[in-house]
């Protein structure tokens, strides 16, 4: 499947539909360079997208209105029911075809015109990518849509990393392999969905991974520390009596890695959930939602890292410095949304109040506990980094790490599905 990225219709100010938004278009409309069927043969088995415009793929913008003429394909996405945008033809020489279709009329015509698609030896476009556009390769499971007519425009040699990255003390460089038609020269690339890889250093080396090695070496440092995850029941119980609730009930969308939002219509986010968001439970037999004033509490011993503005109210970042990984990063738990005390205790203790649920003025969504858990490399300066940046999946010094399977395991949480008969009770 091929759809608009959800950066992409926030760009385009379609992600979601409000009051006050106008209808959204029923069709977009991409146009792909002249060689673009071979990106589209190359589409991989599952959803991806094209984005329309990146700093080192080129610029393949959409279009609410079909173009009069075109090079090359057209793709042609509609609006479903999901709020999401998904191709649904492709337009080429006048007369459109089925999506689906198109992609295996696609194989064969490339594999006529271009012949089989190989790799380039030694040739490869190398990018630093922000955390947006990283975060687009993530979503895409590594896969990027190379543009072969900005190829001349793209980095072919490694990139250093910008101030910043340097600052916050990683920086990611990744490189894609370039195909080209063993009918054509290898200087002529052609548009294709390929890989990335990633350069990996550890102080007295550096080598390319491909995707799903670094995927599974971040996997391995992704988790709760024992001494986070062996006080987790504690503080969740606590969490839970104050609350009045006899359990939790953790909808789509609630919990870790999560691509929905539990809110509204249900859209799509941006990128995966970061966190739990503690939001209703069950109280007498019906579901009512978390109260405003509840006691955010410390999960373990620390000392207030930062606290910063988010969305809905404030985060308080704890660290705990007695838990660190080999390379040196440090485990912190991070509290959103809440009301925090002022002022803060340099050092907590476990179970003391950090705040309360609260939600600032204006915001719709309903109050809720967010609680984050991540390494951080020590010395991490938050408040220059921002919280927008420091949780979002894209961003690689943070590890994120992932609390689902000690809500899968507690007789306090209950996993269900959404159930919009499933009333709630505000009161």
């Amino acid at each position: 499947m091929l759809r608009i990225s959800a950066a992409d219709m926030a760009t385009l100010k379609v992600r979601i539909r409000g009051r006050r938004r106008p209808e959204p278009p029923e069709f977009f409309y991409q146009s792909l360079p002249s060689e673009g069927i071979a990106l589209l043969a190359t589409i991989p088995r599952f959803t991806v997208s094209i984005p329309g415009v990146s700093a080192w793929r080129g610029s393949l913008p959409f279009a609410a209105a079909a173009p009069e003429s075109a090079a090359g394909p057209v793709v042609v996405y509609r609006l479903q029911p999901d709020c999401r945008y998904a191709a649904v033809a492709v337009i080429k020489n006048g007369s459109d075809c089925a999506f689906e279709k198109y992609t295996e009329i696609a194989e064969c015509r490339t594999r006529d015109r271009f012949g089989n698609l190989e790799k380039i030896p030694g040739r490869y476009v190398y990018a630093a990518p922000d955390k947006e556009e990283w975060g687009s390769v993530l979503r895409d499971n590594g896969y990027a849509a190379l543009n072969a007519d900005k190829i001349s425009a793209i980095n072919m040699t490694p990139v250093l990393p910008s101030d910043k990255t340097e600052r916050y003390g990683h920086a990611i460089q990744i490189r894609a392999p370039l195909y080209s038609g063993d009918k054509l020269s290898a200087r002529n690339p052609l548009p294709v969905f390929s890989r990335v890889e990633i350069l990996q250093s550890d102080g007295r080396e550096s080598r390319w991974l491909d995707f799903e090695k670094y995927q599974e070496a971040r996997d391995g440092l992704a988790v709760v520390p024992c001494g986070i995850a062996d006080g987790f029941s504690e503080w969740l119980a606590r969490l839970t009596d104050e609350s009045g609730f006899d359990k939790w009930r953790f909808r789509p969308g609630m919990v870790f890695s999560e691509r929905t939002e539990w809110w509204g219509l249900r859209s799509r986010r941006r990128t995966v959930h970061e966190g739990l968001d503690f939001v209703e439970g069950f109280s007498g037999g019906n579901v009512r939602l978390i109260p405003e004033g509840v006691p955010a509490r410390a999960l373990a011993s620390g000392e207030v890292a930062a606290t910063l503005d988010d969305f809905m109210g404030k985060t308080v970042i704890v660290r705990h410095p007695s838990l660190r990984l080999p390379g040196g990063e440090v485990f912190h738990t991070l509290l959103c949304h809440i009301q925090a005390l002022e002022p803060l205790p340099r050092f907590v203790k476990k179970g003391e109040m950090l705040g309360s649920v609260g939600r600032r003025a204006g915001v719709s969504i309903r109050p809720h506990l967010h609680l984050t858990g991540a390494w951080f490399p020590a010395g991490f300066p938050f408040t220059e980094a921002g919280i927008d940046t420091i949780i979002h999946p894209g961003f690689t010094p943070a590890i994120l790490t992932s609390f689902n399977s000690l809500i899968e395991t507690s007789p306090l949480c209950v996993i269900s599905p959404d159930d919009m008969e499933f009333l709630i009770d505000d009161q």
